[in-house]
């Protein structure tokens, strides 16, 4: 029977369910996904005036992100309470550069020219391997054999001086009723901004590549490619005139990975190789160094339906990153080195009855300059309803030790091993019958964290000591009660615990919560639509419960809570063109959004111009 949403939603255009990737690495049902699992619409956000993989990703459940300094600016990754530096970054299943700590920086980053992305909360090394130990984040383009073929010009401006442009090509030789065999979507964009600090300014360039060619019924070949170049001021820490050095950062990456996709009725298989690199430049007096990262990775995978109710999967992966860091005054270290690694693993799942299934994966790595890891999870689900579904987990993941972790060696010259997470699970998860109709979910999990890599503030050699534990509650919902409205929400509460510790640099002791994680986190806010021409909105996001560590009076001190309210408004000028207006910050919040020190944006008010082709 079709709920009462379904009724108010009649007149509403008819749309497929979506679908996510991320969790198996294959398409299926976000309705069949973990409660874990969201997707996020990079249409709706963008119409949102949303601009940066941060801003995005704030509005997730059991994710905290956030900028420094204002849209584009380094940014904090935070997957229920772990590391920024614990959670894997994709572009369409292939890992982007990574920077010298192992750490995506989520600032490099634009959602412009992405169709989706797609969250997978919780330990899962199983099948994407180091730097899953917090979660995965997939940004995914749209196909090019599929979607319309068009362009879209974005433009942006307003305080603080800053612009921004935008321009997204797809095209393929779909002709009527045909469809396409061959297609390429490519997207650039350009940003600018003064700042409102001393030594704030900011300009980034980024890129983004899919091509397709369709080489038989069950053969698609692919190539999937980034790049981005960003130059910014470290803000409020310019030490220097013209002609001194003055603190700032440089940094660019790209990739370029082509692959081979075959699905038919009974097997699903994917291989790909992909180049990576990044290149980091900065200086913070009295330091000024120069990194270089290069990456290779040839992965293959595939899945057997070997009976109606069972499927087995079996991947490799095989990784080299190359490592150097440059000295550009006296005191910076001169290093160098090579990693390589090698994963297997395999996947079963179980459609054990009509509402019961089980999944399972284990996955062994070994690496050339440190120990290896083995790891795996289990989980069950069970379909109450139709709409609802109940689920369950337990996995194991680690973070391998980065470039930064060798550098100056290990304490008495140990091997180190990755760092570990176990992590449980439990939540429930509704999709209408009519997409779009009502959607939650809701999550209990706990993470356990061993093996932490600490070091010597003396002599900087690192080691594995340190322990932690987070734990909490996530829920998120999207509905529309009624034809031209839609209502959003998502919350976290977290506690966060540091188990153990030996040097720490004082910033943190046995029992103390982890620096800068909110306890609790809520977003909020409707959208209006009462015509074809306007679209209205509002949102606001809480924060509350977070620490941080002031280096002056080298002591903890408490972040004040905060609530950010954001507006935007759209008008539909014809059929091609719209206009918009959106106000960051409405009512002016000074508390820190990332850091001590480090204030939010203040009110800020930007006009857009869309143009469709």
């Amino acid at each position: 029977m079709l709920s009462l949403f379904a009724i108010f939603l009649a007149q509403a255009p008819t749309r497929l369910p979506d679908t996510v990737v991320i969790e198996t690495r294959q398409a299926a049902p976000l309705a069949d996904a973990s409660p874990s699992v969201s997707r996020l619409d990079v249409t709706a956000a963008t119409e949102s005036g949303q601009t940066t993989l941060a801003g995005l990703l704030g509005g997730a459940p059991g994710v905290y992100a956030t900028e420094q300094s204002g849209e584009g600016s380094v940014g904090s990754l935070f997957l229920r309470g772990t590391n920024s530096t614990q959670t894997a970054v994709l572009l369409d299943g292939r890992r982007l550069p990574q920077g010298f700590s192992n750490s995506y920086e989520i600032g490099r980053y634009r959602i412009f020219g992405l169709s989706s992305v797609e969250i997978l909360r919780g330990p899962s090394s199983s099948l994407y391997g180091a730097n899953a130990l917090g979660g995965v984040i997939d940004l995914r383009q749209q196909s090019p054999l599929s979607a319309k073929a068009g362009s879209t010009l974005v433009a942006e401006g307003g305080s603080y001086g800053r612009g921004s442009l935008g321009f997204a090509f797809l095209s393929n030789n779909a002709v009527g009723t045909q469809a396409a065999t061959n297609g390429a979507s490519v997207s650039l964009s350009a940003s600018h901004d003064d700042g409102w600090r001393p030594n704030g300014d900011r300009d980034a360039l980024s890129a983004y590549l899919k091509q397709e060619w369709r080489l038989s019924p069950n053969l698609v070949f692919d190539l999937v490619g980034s790049a981005d170049h960003g130059k910014a001021g470290l803000p409020g820490q310019d030490i220097g005139g013209a002609g001194s050095l003055t603190d700032w950062e440089r940094d660019s990456g790209w990739l370029l990975s082509p692959g081979l996709r075959f699905h038919d009725a009974d097997t699903e298989a994917t291989v790909f190789w992909s180049r990576a690199g990044s290149a980091i430049s900065s200086v913070t007096a009295p330091y000024a160094n120069r990194y270089l990262l290069d990456r290779d990775e040839v992965t293959a995978f595939v899945d057997r339906k070997v009976r109606p109710d069972l499927t087995l999967g079996l991947g490799v992966s095989y990784e080299r990153s190359s490592f150097e860091q440059f000295d550009v005054v006296a005191n910076s270290l001169t290093w160098a080195d090579t990693h390589e690694s090698l994963g297997i693993w395999t996947r079963a799942d179980w459609q054990v009855t009509a509402a019961d299934r089980v999944r399972a994966s284990v996955r062994d790595d070994r690496f050339t300059d440190f120990a290896g890891k083995t790891t795996g999870e289990v989980s069950y689900s069970h379909r109450f309803t139709k709409e609802l579904l109940a689920h369950a987990k337990i996995g194991t993941a680690y973070r391998a030790p980065a470039a930064n972790d060798l550098a100056y060696g290990t304490h008495l010259g140990l091997p180190l091993r990755p760092e570990s997470n176990t992590g449980n699970e439990i939540g429930l998860r509704h999709e209408d019958a009519v997409p779009g109709a009502l959607s939650w979910t809701l999550v209990a999990f706990r993470n356990e964290l061993t093996d932490l890599i600490d070091y010597n503030p003396s002599s900087y050699q690192t080691y594995n000591i340190s322990k932690a534990r987070t734990q909490g509650v996530e829920a998120g919902i999207e509905t529309r009660p009624a034809k031209g409205l839609r209502l959003f929400g998502a919350t976290t509460w977290l506690d966060s615990e540091i188990r153990s510790t030996d040097y720490y640099l004082g910033t943190g002791l046995t029992g103390d919560k982890l620096l800068r994680r909110p306890s609790l986190t809520l977003t909020v806010g409707l959208e209006v639509i009462p015509n074809d021409d306007w679209t209205f909105g509002v949102s606001a996001a809480h924060l509350r419960g977070r620490e941080d560590f002031d280096w002056n009076s080298y002591a903890r001190v408490s972040l004040p809570n905060a609530t950010f309210v954001r507006v935007w408004v759209r008008r539909t000028l014809s059929d091609n063109t719209e206009i918009s207006l959106r106000i960051e910050n409405l009512f002016g919040e000074d508390a820190p959004p990332a850091a001590f020190g480090f204030g939010a944006q203040p009110r800020s008010a930007y006009v857009g111009l869309t143009r469709r082709f």
